[in-house]
């Protein structure tokens, strides 16, 4: 089966992507699943890389990601980031699915954030801040809007242009959309903040965060990139999806290599927390951080359901593979 990015799309919600994700999530902390390192392959002179992601979840299948991140790819009229995925039967290796992974993408790193917020954030946060207002934004916002009862968003990014596209996307919306004029305008008195960019130095400061805040720290995706302070980090209560990724190329990894924080302060991993086996939030003055840097569990738990739905309403293009 042959599902492109329209037939993706129709197939996705965030509600339904959210509960995949936590199951996958939930799987992955049971040790049901085999998900080997990210393969990168960095190619400098194009100014962009390439990822090969391999997972299995047991009852999902097994799935291969083939994603490209080119940060320039806006002036071309391109997306950031692209993706496809193979979808195969465990049993056999037969091939059931190659479908695009754009949207994939863009929903289940949504569908983590939301995950993360419902467990860290303080249950009563209406106040969202978007520090980035592209892709990953939007669905930050589609995830934390189906968990929360939003009554303010804050945004904030590099162009105004670009804020201004986010916007019109948006649409109209029951509760107040504010453009902020910088970071620390758009984050201060915030409930939870999504960062998205792809930034090298930290933008947001000690002292901007209030007290009880969450962040879903969602930029940082390859060594170097960070997106807080490290002396945000050495204060906060941190949750990780995965050690080896976040160690490497998530938000941790600048502290975790200057040597400003250890392992030891890392206070553990989503699924842990999904399968009750360590607390989320501990007080509503503490301030959670969750470090994202998408796992293919993600990914293959959206490809199946979509599969599925795509099979069972007969869209996309069946083909012979043998």
């Amino acid at each position: 089966m042959i599902l492109d990015y329209r037939t993706v799309r129709r197939c996705l919600d965030m509600k339904g992507a959210i509960r995949d994700v936590e199951r996958a999530f939930r799987l992955f902390g049971k040790g049901r699943t085999q998900m080997p390192a990210k393969i990168y392959l960095d190619l400098k002179a194009y100014h962009g890389d390439f990822r090969a992601m391999p997972v299995f979840v047991e009852g999902m299948g097994a799935a291969l990601k083939w994603v490209n991140v080119h940060p320039g790819n806006r002036k071309k009229g391109l997306p950031t980031v692209m993706a496809t995925v193979i979808l195969s039967d465990p049993r056999t290796g037969f091939p059931m699915a190659i479908m695009d992974g754009t949207q994939i993408t863009n929903y289940r790193t949504g569908a983590a954030g939301g995950v993360a917020a419902k467990y860290l954030a303080r249950k009563d946060s209406s106040v969202l801040a978007l520090v980035g207002c592209g892709e990953q934004a939007g669905t930050q916002l589609l995830a934390l809007e189906a968990l929360f009862v939003v009554k303010e968003v804050r945004v904030w990014g590099y162009k105004t242009e670009h804020i201004k596209a986010f916007r019109k996307i948006l649409g109209k919306k029951r509760y107040k959309v504010l453009t902020a004029k910088s970071i620390q305008e758009c984050v201060r008195g915030a409930d939870i903040v999504a960062t998205t960019t792809p930034s090298r130095k930290p933008l947001i400061r000690p002292g901007w965060l209030k007290e009880g805040a969450h962040v879903n720290a969602i930029g940082a995706d390859a060594p170097g990139k960070h997106e807080l302070d490290p002396r945000i980090l050495k204060k906060a209560r941190i949750i990780i999806d995965d050690w080896r990724q976040a160690s490497h190329s998530g938000e941790i990894n600048v502290a975790l290599k200057k040597g400003m924080i250890d392992k030891r302060m890392i206070g553990g991993e989503l699924a842990d927390i999904v399968n009750g086996k360590i607390s989320g939030r501990t007080d509503d003055k503490q301030i959670t951080i969750f470090d994202s840097t998408g796992l293919a569990i993600q990914d293959v738990a959206l490809a199946y359901t979509i599969y599925k739905k795509a099979k069972r309403q007969k869209w996309g293009r069946f083909i012979n593979f043998v």
